[in-house]
This record gives C-alpha cells, sequence and structure tokens, in this order.
C-alpha cells in the first residue's frame, strides 16, 4: 500500500488490520512471533477487536437478509450494539404486523422517525378499508336477506304457474334457475336435448337491453311434437347475465289449429285441398311472381253416373279421381273447385321438363282402369277425365281468374275433341 514499516511487529498488526477489513476469510495474526510481551498483548486485544468486527459483519448480513432467529452476538461487543437495537426493533414490528393481520388495527410506532409516520399512516389506512369492508358487508347481508326474502315468494308464485321459467346465462349457457322440472313440461326425455339447446341459441341472440321477444318453436322425436311459445326477457340475475325464458306449451293450441285449417283448406269427400286453398296458393304465386302450370280437371259423366247410378258410385267415382291426380307427383297440389271439377299447381321448377300432356294423357288411361263392372263383367260406364293445361311465367300479367278461365276454356276444347271416345 505503499507503507514502510521498519518494525516487522507494526508490518504484523497492519497486514492483519487491512485483512479483516478486506479479507476476512484470512486474518490472522502470529502473536508467538511479535517479539516481546508488550507487543503480544497489544496484538491479543488487536485481535478480539477483528473478532467483534467479524461477528458484528456475520450478525449484519443476517438482519439483512430478514433473519431474524439468528443467533446473537456475545456479552461485551459494544460494536453490535446498533445492530441489536435494531434487531429488536424489527422483531417488535414483526410481532406488531402479525396483530396487524389478525385485525389489531391499534398498532403504532413512535421511534422510527420517517418509517413511523407512514407505518402508522399505512395502519390507519387498513383500518379504515375494514370500517368500509364491514359496512359494505352488512349492506350487502342485508341485500341477501332482502333477496332471499323476495326469491322464496318468487319461487312459491312461479311454482304455481302453468307457464314455465327458466333463467339462462347469456354468455355460458348455465341454468340459473327454473321453477319446474323438465319431466313436468316435456312428454318425451329425448326432447330435453333439444330444449335447452334451442333455449341458449335464442338467449344468446337477444342483446342484453333489448326489447322482449316471442318466438314460437317445436320439438319432435319419435314418440312426442311439442309446440312452444317463448318470450324472452333480458335482465340482470344475480350478476348473471340473463335471459329469463317464459315457455307455453301451445300444442292442444297449434293441433286445434291445425284441424281447424285442414277443415278450412281441405274437401272432406276426398282429402284434397278446397278452392278456398287453390286460390290463396295462385294469389302467392302471382305475387311473388313464381312460374307454375295449372291444370283445369272436369271429371267425363259424372251427372250420367250419379241419375244411373246414384250418387254413392258418383261419390265413388270423384274420390277415384282425387286419388289419380295425387299419383301424379309428390309435388302437386290438387284441389278440387267443387262437383266435377278439380285442378293441379305445379311450381314450373318442379316438373323437370316433362310434357305434361303426356303425363295427364297416361292419368287417363289409368283412370279408365278403374272403371266399374256389372257382375258379368260388362262396363257400366267409363271414367274419364278432360283437361286444360296453362303454363304461367314471371312475365304473364292475367289475374288469378284470369288463368283459372283461360285454363277451364282449353278444357272444354279437349273435352269436345275427344266427345266421341266417351261412351256408355
Amino acid at each position: 500500500m505503499g507503507l514502510e514499516f521498519s518494525n516487522n511487529n507494526l508490518l504484523s498488526y497492519f497486514n492483519y488490520l487491512r485483512d479483516i477489513i478486506y479479507s476476512p476469510q484470512r486474518a490472522n495474526l502470529e502473536l508467538d512471533k511479535l517479539s516481546d510481551e508488550e507487543y503480544r498483548r497489544f496484538g491479543e486485544a488487536l485481535v478480539q477487536f477483528g473478532q467483534m468486527i467479524e461477528e458484528s459483519r456475520e450478525f449484519a448480513f443476517s438482519l439483512s437478509r430478514g433473519e431474524l432467529d439468528c443467533d446473537l452476538p456475545t456479552k461485551g461487543n459494544e460494536l453490535v450494539a446498533p445492530l441489536k437495537s435494531l434487531h429488536a426493533t424489527l422483531k417488535h414490528l414483526t410481532w406488531q404486523a402479525k396483530q396487524i393481520s389478525g385485525g389489531d388495527y391499534d398498532q403504532h410506532i413512535e421511534f422510527m422517525g420517517e418509517f413511523s409516520a407512514a407505518f402508522n399512516e399505512m395502519v390507519a389506512q387498513l383500518a379504515e378499508q375494514r370500517r368500509e369492508m364491514e359496512t359494505e358487508a352488512e349492506r350487502n347481508k342485508e341485500s341477501m336477506e332482502v333477496l332471499a326474502k323476495a326469491n322464496s315468494i318468487f319461487e312459491a308464485i312461479t311454482s304455481n304457474m302453468e307457464e314455465w321459467i327458466v333463467m339462462i346465462d347469456r354468455q355460458t349457457g348455465e341454468h340459473l334457475f327454473s321453477n319446474h322440472s323438465t319431466e313436468s313440461i316435456l312428454t318425451s326425455d329425448t326432447l330435453h336435448q333439444q330444449l335447452y339447446h334451442i333455449l341458449f341459441e335464442s338467449a344468446a341472440s337477444i342483446p342484453s337491453h333489448a326489447e322482449p321477444r316471442k318466438e314460437e318453436f317445436t320439438l319432435v322425436s319419435d314418440s312426442a311434437l311439442q309446440h312452444f311459445e317463448l318470450m324472452l326477457y333480458p335482465l340482470t340475475w344475480f350478476d348473471h347475465d340473463a335471459v329469463a325464458c317464459l315457455l307455453t306449451d301451445i300444442t292442444s293450441t297449434k293441433e286445434e289449429y291445425y284441424r281447424l285449417e285442414d277443415a278450412a283448406y281441405k274437401d272432406d269427400m276426398t282429402g284434397v285441398y278446397n278452392r278456398l286453398y287453390g286460390m290463396k296458393l295462385l294469389d302467392r304465386y302471382a305475387n311473388e311472381k313464381i312460374p307454375y302450370v295449372l291444370v283445369f280437371i272436369d271429371m267425363d259423366m259424372l251427372k250420367y253416373v250419379n241419375d244411373v247410378f246414384g250418387h254413392l258410385e258418383g261419390d265413388l267415382y270423384i274420390s277415384s279421381v282425387a286419388n289419380i291426380l295425387q299419383d301424379v307427383s309428390p309435388n302437386a297440389v290438387v284441389c278440387r273447385l267443387g262437383g266435377d271439377e278439380f285442378m293441379v299447381i305445379f311450381k314450373e321448377s318442379d316438373i323437370q321438363g316433362q310434357d305434361m300432356d303426356d303425363v295427364f294423357e297416361n292419368l287417363r288411361k289409368k283412370l279408365a282402369e278403374t272403371s266399374t263392372v256389372d257382375s258379368n263383367g260388362r262396363l257400366l260406364y267409363q271414367r274419364s277425365i278432360s283437361f286444360g293445361i296453362m303454363e304461367v311465367d314471371e312475365h304473364v300479367n292475367l289475374s288469378t281468374s284470369d288463368v283459372l278461365a283461360a285454363a277451364d276454356e282449353r278444357m272444354y276444347e279437349y273435352k269436345k275433341a275427344h266427345k266421341q271416345e266417351r261412351r256408355v
């Protein structure tokens, strides 16, 4: 270090002190090599001082690592006294922190300057937050009690309703509440999955703040068919973004509607559609510019059959014509206009290029094979039809009545042309 010592004892002292400070692991003072007793006694004091420094250093390192349970320095080491005081303070602060974590906010410190002010402020804030939390908890408890009472009233009311109320989380599809079990409303276990799939899709599709919406849907299984009316009400349900689904079983209403519709649109005798339905269908095709083919059909000799063989035979004749016409195509709409008149309606797209004249000529021959004979095999009368075909595309600007009249006129032309073929 640039210092020169003429005395070897002083050099040993210097090296020892330097090592204690910078290289404590190799610090060593060989007392027996000192020249006389006075130097050795001073050396012993110096070694004791070095041990106190090393002990202080180790204690300081332990405190810096938060190891408050470390061994305390030996008594008489005055160098470490401030550290021991700090150690005691930290242990007391640790105990106070544990007390605070347990809810004791009366803990304060007054002996650590700025740290004391910061610590005491923190405790005061924690105490205030605790008071606010307790107040909020009390309010929540009161609210939950009110909600519980309201919910019990709600459940009591809804449990006696015929309608089924189901609460569903819009985001997750979680089933939150229902006032009836599925078994009490569904006629088949296989409908359960269908139902919840429909409810979740409907709930997910309605915005959170939308107006209530009404829908209808049908559940279908091998053994059951159920119709429902569904009202959707977006709402908040115990912190859930939910939808209240109000279901009403309208199966009986729908069945009655279909029965009345059949009665309104079906011919009682033949089971085919009636004139009202046929005219509504033609009006719709005209309004929507749907190309179609209309075949107007008149039964030949029905009056003769009624007069000679009776109306029962005439009814059988009418039914046989209706049955033959229904065999034309699964896409054909057969209507009885009344008496001996029928019409068959095809969408142009369903004909697939067929020659309708050929189709109905073949049908006419097939009908003739059902003609009635007597017990001797003699033909009583010939079952036959006359028909007129009218093709209507999107460019035809005729009314439905005009189209029907045109087809009727073509039918009469056909009837005149084939009059000689019919005989009794």
